[in-house]
């Protein structure tokens, strides 16, 4: 219990440090804050549009003032206010978060249970030809950059073939919500859902088959084969048991890394989705929008670490009823 406490306590004090990192960095950049917290350049602002700035941001007032306007734009759900498109930052990502979940989450879910299932059977059965092959191709695979294993398949499956589309999440034209909104929605999202399932599955199909390497040279695992167990009944009833709670910690850890990487393939792929979003703030120095979307992947990577330590104590009843169980 002891350890799921700390990484709880871990997960919300990098969830804090994002949250003070955001408020404390553009004070403390050379410069005046105003060109930090707007995006605007001061050189091309006029001594009335910088008191006006300062007085909209509170800089006129101390800085504990100051934090604690921030931590109620935090609380109201606004994450500041971006100058550059004239709009909360919590109104922008909102309309493009979704989109990125629709990519995250099936990949999440697709590179979980391939590394889960694929990576207990080649533990299990180590050093047979399917395990050499399989952990050989995904140690390879885990060194190819996310970029281009996206080339690759857009390459494959959209140039050459002409199977899939390569570009956006609709076709222009499409009426929305109809059977063909949909079924060309899921044809947008097959490649970069493939792609980023890809880049993930190797790490956690190499976790799992190590493991249950390991797992299944234990005693209590050579006595079940003993007793006549199915290779079904112990890969799923003995070693998947004692293996499950280092998969689930690994997953939660690596959520803000699929993230991270479908913000790459949104550009790639032309998804008007957060990595959009991130690339026009970043070209347009818009400082508020880069930190609201930090912000919001900090806290999905805080949730999502607490969420498997908290899955993992509920699955283990040792951990639940104490060490002497």
């Amino acid at each position: 219990m002891k350890k799921y406490g700390k990484n709880i306590l871990l997960a919300l004090v990098c969830f804090l440090f994002i949250v003070a990192l955001n408020f404390f960095l553009p004070r403390l950049l050379p410069g005046d804050p105003v060109a930090y917290l707007t995006g605007f350049d001061e050189e091309n602002m006029s001594a009335a549009q910088m008191e006006s700035y300062r007085q909209a941001l509170h800089l006129d007032k101390p800085v504990v003032v100051q934090f604690g306007y921030y931590l109620r734009s935090l609380a109201d759900g606004t994450l500041g206010f971006s100058f550059q498109k004239n709009a909360a930052v919590s109104s922008l990502i909102g309309q493009r978060l979704g989109y990125t979940l629709q990519i995250t989450l099936p990949a999440v879910a697709l590179s979980t249970l391939l590394g889960l299932i694929w990576g207990l059977h080649c533990g299990f059965c180590k050093n047979t030809l399917t395990d050499r092959l399989s952990t050989s191709f995904l140690i390879l695979l885990n060194t190819v950059p996310i970029f281009l294993i996206g080339l690759a398949l857009m390459l494959v499956f959209c140039f050459q073939n002409r199977l899939l589309p390569y570009a956006g999440l609709n076709t222009a034209g499409v009426l929305p919500n109809t059977p063909a909104f949909y079924w060309d929605r899921l044809r947008h999202l097959i490649l970069p859902i493939l792609t980023l399932t890809l880049a993930t599955a190797p790490s956690r199909f190499l976790l799992m088959r190590n493991t249950a390497a390991k797992i299944s040279a234990e005693k209590y695992v050579l006595y079940a084969r003993q007793r006549g167990l199915s290779n079904h009944k112990i890969k799923f009833g003995y070693v998947l048991k004692n293996i499950a709670q280092p998969f689930l910690a690994m997953v939660g850890m690596s959520v803000s890394t699929c993230v991270g990487g479908s913000l790459i393939i949104e550009n790639l792929f032309s998804v008007n989705g957060m990595g959009k979003l991130l690339t026009d703030a970043v070209y347009t120095l818009d400082y508020p929008l880069m930190q609201g979307i930090l912000f919001v992947t900090a806290g999905i990577m805080a949730i999502s670490m607490i969420g498997t330590d908290l899955l993992c104590i509920l699955i283990d009843p040792k951990v639940r009823l104490g060490e002497a169980l």
